[in-house]
């Protein structure tokens, strides 16, 4: 463990030779050289930056939606590049931009071993994260944190384009063993030569020694040196970045949750919250790099292994503290609203079917008196045309609107949930067929009268679809399955005969 990086951004000269004498390493399209320039020039204008901006019309409109998003938000919308350029500042604008026109020219390879899509998705994520975490800290010039962290791993694209001694360059492999192999093969790893190759570019030293320095551990608080404060930032985006691509990602879960403990001074709480706020973050960087970073079941899939993982770590912390009642007592409250949160659906904010399924398993299993209990499926009408047409937020705004509808309008021992997708699941129970009949016939007919969703000034009015099935004394399942499967048959019923029920 070391405390300062004191890296050079010399490399053994046998590489640098192979690396200066190849015809395919990365190069810099005109506007992003004009872009480094300015952002060296101390006299640069905003009329300045908005000419050479000009220039590139996908860039104009790139700054335009950074400008109007969550990143920077605004009460007014923003609808010039004059007025995106005013908000954002000169040096955020050129930051931007730059970052913007890299990943545009370098996102292809001919012949590329490498997967050059993930490659892209770990970098935007591991730039966003990196700009959190500044933002967390209350850092200033948050976008250095972004470009520093993007351009991080660009040495492995120039690796790949050099085929220096004919590496085996599998993107899929961990991290740490791609850097093993470079160092055994090379003597140096992607971020000596990734800072040698953006040096070369003239991108400003603090950038380069960011990447130069994101492979050095760091055993010292972030309260140290600025200078560190950022390495250690743009350093530590990386490994968290990895929880979303990575298999082994409990082991990954476990050893980012003493990082950012250890390092950035955050509480377990913190670091749980962290992660939320990255996940929540992804659909909107997504949309602006026109990219989609992490898939929803992932995302899902990481927010439970953290909860996980939190609670494990709060449960051993209570154990340590048991003479201090009230702290206990704090800890404890703090586990039960994560064991709520964690039985909800994250967009919808019903329940979720892993809680769905534990309920109907324990009703099920242990109704010895077969009190009826009535099963129905919801499925949203022509859903796919929603989102096809106005955008999966406004596909996301239906399914709020929907799980909303049946939460203010089913009886209190009624259960709705997010089954999946546009599906709902709702548990009735002691209800059998006819009155569970008479109370989808109600809904629906409410349903019908409503006004709809409003999305960006779109009324969405949609239409739904059930399918029930009774477990009651006269007609018993004997599985659950049965159950779940035969009101789910009568909704593929239901869906072919154009009927509602």
């Amino acid at each position: 463990m070391v405390s300062e990086c004191r890296k050079s951004t010399v490399i053994p000269p046998a590489v640098e030779s192979l690396l200066a004498s190849c015809t395919n390493l990365p190069s810099l399209p005109s506007v992003v050289v004009k872009i480094i320039d300015a952002s060296k020039d101390p006299d640069i204008s905003l009329t300045d930056v908005a000419d050479i901006i000009r220039v590139d019309p996908a860039l104009s409109v790139k700054l335009l939606k950074v400008a109007n998003s969550s990143l920077y938000a605004r009460r007014r919308k923003i609808t010039s590049l004059r007025e995106a350029l005013t908000l954002l500042g000169l040096n955020a604008s050129l930051t931007i931009a730059l970052s913007f026109s890299i990943v545009k020219s370098l996102n292809k390879s001919l012949d590329a071993r490498i997967n050059y899509d993930m490659f892209w998705k770990r970098s935007i994520l591991s730039a966003t994260i990196a700009r959190q975490i500044g933002l967390k800290l209350k850092l200033p010039n948050l976008e250095d944190f972004f470009l520093a962290s993007l351009l991080q791993d660009i040495g492995i694209l120039a690796i790949d384009c050099s085929s220096i001694n004919g590496m085996e360059n599998n993107y899929s492999s961990s991290h740490m063993d791609r850097i093993h192999s470079e160092k055994n093969e090379l003597g140096v790893d992607h971020s000596d030569v990734g800072a040698w190759l953006l040096k070369s570019w003239n991108i400003p030293e603090k950038l380069y020694k960011a990447v130069l320095c994101s492979h050095v551990a760091f055993n010292k608080p972030v309260k140290a040196y600025e200078e560190e404060i950022f390495y250690q930032c743009v350093g530590l985006s990386g490994g968290l970045a990895d929880l979303w691509f990575e298999n082994n990602r409990q082991k990954t879960l476990e050893q980012n949750f003493s990082s950012i403990e250890d390092i950035l001074g955050f509480k377990n709480e913190e670091v749980n919250d962290f992660i939320n706020e990255i996940n929540d973050m992804l659909p909107e960087m997504s949309s602006l790099f026109e990219m989609n970073l992490v898939d929803e079941k992932t995302r899902e899939q990481l927010i439970s292994e953290a909860r996980d993982i939190l609670m494990v770590r709060n449960l051993d912390l209570i154990r340590q503290c048991e003479e201090h009642q009230k702290e206990v007592s704090d800890l404890l409250k703090k586990s039960r609203d994560i064991e709520e949160e964690a039985s909800h659906d994250h967009l919808t904010g019903v329940y979720n079917r892993k809680y769905i399924d534990k309920l109907l398993n324990e009703k099920f299993n242990n109704d010895d008196d077969y009190e009826p209990m009535s099963l129905a499926f919801i499925d949203i009408d022509d859903f796919k045309l929603i989102n096809d047409t106005y955008g999966h937020l406004a596909g996301d705004k239906v399914l709020q609107g929907i799980a909303s509808f049946f939460t203010d309008n089913i009886r209190e021992t009624d259960v709705v949930a997010r089954y999946g997708g546009d599906e709902f699941l709702l548990l009735l129970p002691n209800t059998c067929s006819d009155i569970a009949h008479d109370l989808l016939k109600r809904l629906n007919n409410k349903l019908e009268k409503s006004s709809g969703t409003n999305f960006e000034g779109n009324l969405l009015k949609v239409s739904i679809s059930f399918g029930m099935a009774t477990h009651v004394k006269d007609a018993i399942f004997e599985k659950l399955h049965d159950l779940i499967q035969a009101a789910d048959k009568e909704l593929y019923n239901a869906k072919k005969n154009k009927k509602y029920l």
